[in-house]
């Protein structure tokens, strides 16, 4: 199976950055928390198929996650059956520039040029944890426990307002605390069980 639709995200899916930021959500210019899946759309010019190009003098978030890759449409599913919609699973990882808050966020700071990667499909499989490492060190882990809704949860709740396509691509939420790097790296996704994802930050030339 291969990537051949839309790539879609969600932010705001970790219950620990929810926790943190619940008491600005109680105040302007939020005055309350999302209550649907707050949802993104990257074009295919974001993916990389090599390394990844950062901007030269800037930081970037990097956010390691699970993406989905839809086997058959979903459209108004119920969460028993939502992952039968999915048919393969890899990990990936997205960069972006930091914002101060999810307030009006500056679109070109997450949908920049070959600024995510994909790693090796494979079948659907449990994932407990992923983690990354830059230069071979570990720099963050997070347990897919920390997911406010659960793939499953997450894609029924999508599919009442939206047609997840045969070949769509779900990235199931990024972590809160993802780190913060600069300068050229190398980067790579891992957990058990799963084809590691191996990816290069190069500097642009000035």
């Amino acid at each position: 199976m291969s990537y051949s639709g839309q790539l879609y995200g969600v932010v705001l899916n970790d219950s620990r950055e929810l926790g943190h930021l619940a008491s600005e959500f109680s105040s302007k210019p939020y005055l309350a928390a999302p209550k649907a899946p707050v949802v993104y759309m990257k074009p295919s010019c974001t993916v990389s198929r090599h390394s990844v190009p950062l901007p030269q003098g800037h930081e970037v978030v990097v956010s390691s996650t699970l993406a989905l890759l839809f086997s058959r449409d979903a459209s108004r599913c119920d969460p028993m059956d939502a992952m039968a919609h999915v048919g393969a699973i890899c990990l990936a990882l997205e960069m972006s520039l930091p914002q101060r808050d999810y307030y009006r966020p500056a679109i070109p700071y997450t949908i920049r040029e070959s600024s995510m990667a994909l790693g090796e499909w494979v079948p659907v499989r449990p994932i407990d944890a992923i983690t990354t490492h830059m230069g071979g060190v570990p720099v963050h882990s997070w347990e897919l426990d920390r997911l406010h809704r659960k793939p499953a949860h997450l894609i029924s709740e999508l599919s009442q307002f939206m047609s997840l396509k045969a070949g769509d691509v779900l990235l199931v939420g990024l972590p809160g605390d993802a780190p913060v790097v600069s300068g050229e790296q190398t980067m790579t996704v891992s957990a058990a069980n799963m084809p590691t994802l191996d990816v290069r930050l190069v500097e642009e030339a000035a």
